[in-house]
């Protein structure tokens, strides 16, 4: 009679199985079963592992006041239960001495909960535990116990149990898998319906933290925040960006980076790459201790949807600077009459406007293709972001490793203000480039014009000043036409003609200066700069005016020359300038 009754408990137990995924329905079925058919079972216990406690807490109950007993939470080793975790194996505690020696290490609180929720009983007379086993390991433990002095469990009551605790895994294991897959269902919809709703980055992301139920942010390549979740996560991926740059470059700058779990300042989070085929354009930080594989899930679609969005928005940009770079290529070509009414409005040219031309020359000749091809669409995008933002109206035409760009002014600045205000731009222009990555450019100014008909004069001079400044060398960034100075005069020159007028003038000096050590050629730049004042020239030179007179003569003589006067000293000085422009070029 007692094997019949045991065997129908265990088919109504299977028939609950089969019949519902309510977990909480089926747990508890189960719970009273096996209450029903051990002989001297008073209560019962189903206690779920929960990873991101590390605790063992319970998920239903029988004989107990569940008030306090679901506010229980157990340590992997705690008590009778813990033991049975910890080594997933059953256990029989048949006696109180057993029972009241394995809780001997119940917390405080947890032994006040105990108490209050098993009412006037204090400890189990005998007690048995099975382990829940899964594949991926033990999730769980079921506890029977009885008060009874008459009753004591023995090895046949724990095989009974454990055939409930293999009942109750698998329950357990099909009500997840059903929420799995349910969840799933609702992550791929939401993100779905949020991409085809048209309320852009901030609609995905307010998804995505629904269904996340975290806290999100989104950085831009220059790690700007475009979107967050709330007020609060916009604070922490402000506090981010300043005291975790390093972990924001390190994901943007590495292609097949994958993301980390960080912590900041208490604030634990984790950060994922916001990528295209060839380069990362974003950061996507989640603020999270721990992440299941549906979060990732959600994550995954949602960077995803954050790289779409922002590259049609940067096609949107991309087409209309590539547009109005084939206007300023049409500028250059001097077809201007061919532009129509809309294209003319579009480029803002008026009788009024006056005119710049500035030229950029990228100088990262020895970088791999891949990480120059990389940094420089960065540079692209951060140039057309900067000049956007600019009250005169650019033109930019991309030639991939020089970019032209045509300032319209239509104010009344005069030319030093206009040219003061695009070397400070390019000079903090380059201080963004850097603060991002390593990327060397040079930009050169041309002249200030009236007509358009003069744009490739400027736009030659403003070319010139690039070549220039780049080879010299130098950490200057910008350099200005008009700082040129009597150097405008060599730009139009060959160099091989250029260092042949100054071995004409000036290679007799040179050559004795080499072989004596001497310093003829100094003295004659120090002349020519004193007005050819040999008072001046000594004081100086620091030499006494004997010597300048002495030195002197000696020029004379190696120059062939009977004096340095008018048109002679105008040419030693024209030798000089240019000797110093070859050297700096």
């Amino acid at each position: 009679m007692e094997s019949e009754k045991q065997l129908m408990s265990l088919i109504n137990a299977a028939r609950v199985l089969s019949s519902t995924l309510d977990l909480d329905k089926v747990l508890h079925q189960l719970m009273q079963e096996v209450v029903r058919v051990m002989e001297g079972a008073y209560s019962g216990i189903l206690f779920i592992y929960d990873e991101n406690q590390d605790k063992l807490v319970v998920k239903s109950g029988i004989g107990f006041d569940l008030h306090y007993l679901q506010k229980i939470a157990l340590d992997v080793n705690e008590g009778m239960t813990g033991k049975t975790f910890s080594t997933k194996k059953g256990q029989i505690f048949r006696h109180m001495k057993d029972t009241t020696r394995a809780m001997e290490n119940i917390q405080t609180e947890n032994q006040s909960l105990f108490n209050k929720a098993v009412g006037d009983h204090q400890y189990p007379v005998s007690t048995i535990c099975a382990p829940l086993l899964s594949k991926e390991g033990c999730i769980g433990v079921l506890t029977i116990d009885s008060f009874s002095e008459e009753v004591y469990f023995n090895s046949r009551d724990l095989l009974l149990l454990e055939t409930f605790a293999a009942q109750a895994t698998i329950a357990i294991e099909n009500a997840s898998l059903f929420a799995h897959q349910e969840r799933s269902e609702r992550i791929h919809s939401e993100m779905a319906a949020a991409s085809l709703s048209h309320t852009g980055m901030k609609g995905i992301n307010a998804t995505l933290s629904r269904l996340v139920q975290k806290e999100t942010c989104v950085y831009n390549e220059y790690f700007e925040i475009v979107t967050s979740s709330s007020v609060e996560a916009e604070s922490s991926g402000t506090e981010l960006r300043t005291n975790q740059e390093d972990c924001l470059k390190d994901v943007m700058y590495n292609l097949h980076g994958t993301s980390a779990s960080h912590e900041s300042d208490g604030t634990a989070f984790y950060l994922f790459p916001v990528q295209t085929d060839t380069i990362t354009i974003g950061i996507l930080a989640v603020f999270a201790k721990d992440l299941d594989t549906l979060d990732q899930l959600a994550i995954d679609l949602g960077c995803g949807l954050f790289a779409r969005e922002m590259m049609g928005q940067e096609r949107i940009r991309t087409d209309l600077y590539n547009y109005e770079g084939y206007l300023l290529e049409q500028l250059f070509d001097q077809r201007m009459g061919t532009f129509s009414l809309p294209q003319r409005s579009l480029v803002g040219i008026s009788d009024k406007s006056r005119f710049l031309c500035i030229n950029l020359l990228i100088s990262n000749d020895f970088l791999p293709f891949h990480e120059l091809n990389q940094k420089r669409q960065i540079f692209n995008r951060l140039l057309y972001r900067e000049v956007k933002h600019l009250k005169d109206k650019v033109l930019v035409l991309d030639r991939n490793m020089e970019y032209d760009l045509l300032i319209i002014i239509n104010d009344s600045r005069n030319e030093e203000e206009i040219l003061d205000e695009f070397i400070h731009f390019f000079n903090h222009f380059n201080k963004k480039i850097q603060e991002l990555m390593t990327f060397v450019f040079h930009a050169g100014l041309g002249r200030v014009f009236e007509q358009i008909s003069e744009i490739q004069s400027s736009h030659r001079d403003a070319r010139r000043c690039a070549q220039y400044i780049r080879s010299r060398n130098d950490n200057e960034v910008i350099f200005s036409y008009k700082d040129l100075g009597i150097y405008r005069l060599f730009l139009k020159h060959e160099r091989d003609e250029l260092e042949e007028f100054v071995t004409d003038m000036l290679g007799p000096l040179l050559s004795y200066d080499e072989k004596h050590d001497s310093e003829l050629f100094k003295t004659l730049k120090t002349y020519i700069e004193c007005n050819q004042n040999m008072t001046s020239t000594a004081r100086a030179s620091y030499v006494h005016l004997n010597t300048i007179k002495y030195r002197l003569q000696n020029i004379r003589e190696l120059l062939g020359r009977d004096s340095l006067e008018g048109k002679r000293i105008f040419e030693l000085q024209m030798a000089i300038y240019m000797r110093e422009y070859l050297a700096t070029s």
